[in-house]
């Protein structure tokens, strides 16, 4: 030990020695440094703002066994918190919609031609894409929590991970590619009926929207499921601020009494 003392002693009185500069590592960035990152990144706070609906064109892509069937597919989003999938295959169109205060739906492929209403459990997903800004931006006006977890391998790459806490008790994880700043996947943790439920989602292909970037392609399926049991979504074309008619997001009621006066 003193042979060590002696020789660091020598070391500093040596001319031009300087004794290692010890450099500190920087603060891991906080929650809401990244989420402001995140927003700045896809076009900035007040261009979100400007988009009050948003309309993507393409192709649903769903497995069943070895064969993959193609559906066209809209999606249709508006302030405030409203939302329309429409994906249609040989002349039957199956439609999921949410006003901002009720869920239905329409499912010809089985069967079912009439409107009927959906409870909330059974169409979290398609809820929480009813927000045009997503459950990050003003994620405390929400009423959710949000916290950063460090750095995760995702594909192979680092990526942000964020676990946001929703008002209703279920959670989203997101994922956030530190040189784009956008998000890469987001897997949901529900509860539905009383069984948890994770699904993974990953998004990619983004694409400028009147000035925000928006994702053209997800993927999504049950956390861990292979690739081939996967739905992918691919958006061939969107358009911001078109005109969607309310009657597009609101329970058909004369359909509905049509069929209660057939009874």
């Amino acid at each position: 030990m003193r042979a060590i003392i002696v020789l660091f002693g020598a070391l500093a009185a040596a001319p031009g020695w300087t004794a290692p500069v010890q450099t500190k590592m920087p603060p891991p960035p906080t929650a809401d440094e990244l989420i402001a990152r995140h927003i700045e990144a896809r076009g900035g706070a007040e261009r979100l703002k400007s988009i009050q609906s948003l309309r993507r064109e393409g192709r649903l892509l769903v497995s069943f066994g070895d064969q993959i069937i193609e559906l066209h597919l809209v999606d249709l989003q508006a302030r405030p918190g409203r939302r329309r999938v429409e994906a249609t295959l040989q002349g039957l169109t199956d439609v999921q919609a949410y006003d901002g205060k009720e869920a239905w739906q329409i499912n010809p492929f089985q069967g079912r031609k009439d409107p009927e209403r959906l409870a909330p459990d059974e169409v979290k997903s398609l809820i929480l894409g009813a927000d045009l800004d997503t459950p990050l931006v003003d994620y405390r006006g929400k009423g959710h929590s949000v916290e950063y977890l460090g750095l995760e391998d995702v594909e192979g790459s680092p990526a942000h991970k964020l676990r946001l806490a929703l008002k209703s008790g279920d959670e989203i994880t997101y994922f956030i590619d530190p040189d784009s700043m956008m998000v890469i996947r987001a897997v949901e943790k529900q509860l539905v009926r009383g069984t948890e439920k994770v699904v993974e989602t990953d998004f990619g292909e983004y694409e400028r929207v009147n000035g925000v970037w928006e994702p053209m392609s997800e993927e999504s399926g049950a956390k861990g499921s292979p690739a081939n049991e996967k739905e992918r979504s691919l958006f061939e074309k969107a358009e911001a601020n078109v005109p969607l008619n309310d009657a597009l997001f609101t329970f058909p009621v004369a359909a509905q009494a049509s069929k209660e006066s057939a009874k």
